[in-house]
This record gives C-alpha cells, sequence and structure tokens, in this order.
C-alpha cells in the first residue's frame, strides 16, 4: 500500500479533519480512539540514547516499514479502547476502567485513515476534539 494522498511537511492532520478524537457505544461498550501525531526526524547517526527512546519504540511499532524517509515527516500513533464514559470526573477511575487497548503506529496518515474505515467503518468526518468526547482532559 503506497498511497500518497496526505502529506503534508508542516501540518500532521489533513485540515478537514475535526480532531483526533473518537468515541461510539458498541454492544453496551463504548469505543474510544485517539490519534496523536509525532514529528518524525530520524537522527543521522544511531546512538544509545535514540536507540532506547521512546520514540524509538514507536518505530519498532510501525505496521509497516518505511521504505523512503525523506517521505516521512510524521508518524501516527492510534490508541483504540473500551473505557466506562461516565467515569470523565478522575482520569484515574476512566483510566482504571479501559479494556481491550490496542496501541499501532503508522507512517503515513492515509493508511491509517484506511485501517480505521476497514476495521470500525470511521471516517475523517467522525473524528472530533477532545472535549466533545467523554476522555478525561
Amino acid at each position: 500500500m503506497n498511497k500518497r494522498k496526505y502529506n503534508n511537511p508542516y501540518h500532521p492532520f489533513p485540515y478537514e479533519m475535526k480532531g483526533q478524537f473518537f468515541e461510539r457505544l458498541e454492544e453496551n461498550k463504548t469505543r474510544f480512539i485517539e490519534i496523536y501525531s509525532i514529528e518524525y526526524e530520524k537522527p543521522e547517526e544511531e546512538d544509545d540514547e535514540w536507540e532506547f527512546s521512546l520514540y524509538s519504540l514507536y518505530i519498532d511499532q510501525l505496521i509497516r516499514p518505511i521504505i523512503d524517509e525523506k517521505e516521512v515527516f510524521f508518524l501516527y500513533k492510534l490508541r483504540t479502547y473500551y473505557a466506562d464514559p461516565t467515569l470523565t470526573d478522575n482520569d484515574s477511575a476512566f483510566n482504571q476502567s479501559i479494556t481491550s487497548f490496542e496501541q499501532y503506529v503508522f507512517s503515513n496518515f492515509d493508511e491509517l485513515l484506511e485501517y480505521v474505515e476497514q476495521r470500525w467503518r470511521i471516517g475523517l468526518s467522525d473524528f472530533v476534539p477532545i472535549n466533545e468526547t467523554h476522555i478525561p482532559y
């Protein structure tokens, strides 16, 4: 899959995207999806500090390896889980209610979007700002 519809070095998300969060009731559970962008800048030389960093962990979690580093400006971390939407007053209680946590990392926004469309039938316009969900912030 080598789609390159959205690839902007200055802005990680398409401008028509309303937010990076999603919430939906599924069979008596509430699914949440969060998308985060991480600026991609590989160091010129490998060093121990980078190799054991959280950033390196994201590289290791990529759905597909990066083929052309010059074409990658951001990494996209997708987190999905079920949680109790009534526990919004307490971040700790909300986090403790999380089940079925999954995390994926993409080097291409279009691949991420295709993944959520195929897996959960969610489109670009379904994502909203965090304050329009029950995710504590």
